[in-house]
């Protein structure tokens, strides 16, 4: 009888268990992190359509700043208008990026995607983690398109390639901060219309009232703080610095602390997003 019991215990011969698959811990959030964001870009190889154009626009904008806005504005005081132009578009782009992360979030959601993905044991961070890596790498693509298009225009980092490394981190710590709160827009949001309706409004103040695009002392006077104390305006301001290119004489502190506020806000806004993000995918199914 015990060897009956033993035959029943063993495994066939020449057959292995199969490897325990883990339901829980980091390893396997990463392993559908990953998962769900090949699915992701298997999505945006197949409908490229947003992508072309949040990659055309940019550059068109900056061919017709740099070369038919730029002998007019280059009498705002900055010696190279271009070399001045270059950082505060890839600040733009960056910030301008959250509408596609807000669209994508809205349309998973409308499309029931997402009760799909939370009646399957994943976590909920791998989910939008993977929404999050996704337009990460877009935003890489974005940035080397944007660079490789200055640089034709003759754009030039000046500070070597550490000081530039340092500027494209911060860009993509921004940006990276962006897509959390993209991903809070899009959850909250009614349809992926109204998503993307919510960001541009929201873009588009941020855009022109900084110090992106002209300096604060062309401004009016009651308009010239809130330009200098615009997160936007440190991202750029500390972007150009980072680069070596011109930037902007001000005595104003958030000027003179650009790098501090341009760490500090991502910082912040992740610290907020992240947790308020989750908390609202939870509630999505009850």
């Amino acid at each position: 009888m015990a060897t009956a019991t033993d035959h029943r215990t063993q495994p066939a011969r020449g057959t292995e268990p199969a490897p325990r698959r883990e339901t829980s811990g980091w390893r396997k959030t990463w392993s559908d992190v990953l998962v769900l964001a090949q699915r992701n870009l298997r999505h945006m190889i197949r409908d490229p359509f947003e992508v072309i154009m949040a990659a055309t626009m940019p550059l068109l904008m900056v061919l017709l700043f740099g070369y038919v806005f730029g002998d007019v504005m280059s009498g705002t005081g900055a010696e190279d208008y271009r070399a001045f132009l270059v950082p505060a578009m890839l600040a733009m782009v960056m910030l301008y990026g959250v509408a596609g992360t807000a669209t994508g979030i809205a349309r998973d959601t409308e499309r029931d995607v997402m009760s799909r993905f939370r009646s399957m044991p994943m976590s909920p961070m791998a989910i939008l983690g993977a929404r999050t890596l996704t337009d990460m790498m877009r935003a890489g693509v974005e940035i080397v398109l944007l660079i490789g298009c200055g640089a034709l225009m003759g754009w030039r980092f000046e500070d070597g390639p550490g000081g530039a490394l340092a500027a494209v981190g911060l860009l993509l710590l921004f940006r990276f901060a962006l897509v959390w709160v993209g991903v809070v827009l899009g959850l909250y949001s009614p349809a992926p219309d109204a998503a993307s309706m919510i960001v541009y409004p929201l873009a588009f103040p941020l855009t022109m009232l900084s110090t992106s695009f002209l300096p604060a002392t062309a401004m009016p006077s009651w308009l010239a703080p809130i330009a200098e104390w615009n997160p936007l305006s440190a991202v750029v301001t500390a972007t150009r610095d980072l680069f070596g290119n011109p930037s902007l004489p001000s005595n104003a502190w958030p000027a003179e602390n650009a790098l501090l506020l341009a760490l500090a806000v991502p910082i912040l806004l992740i610290a907020v997003c992240v947790p308020l993000s989750l908390r609202r995918f939870r509630s999505l199914s009850r």
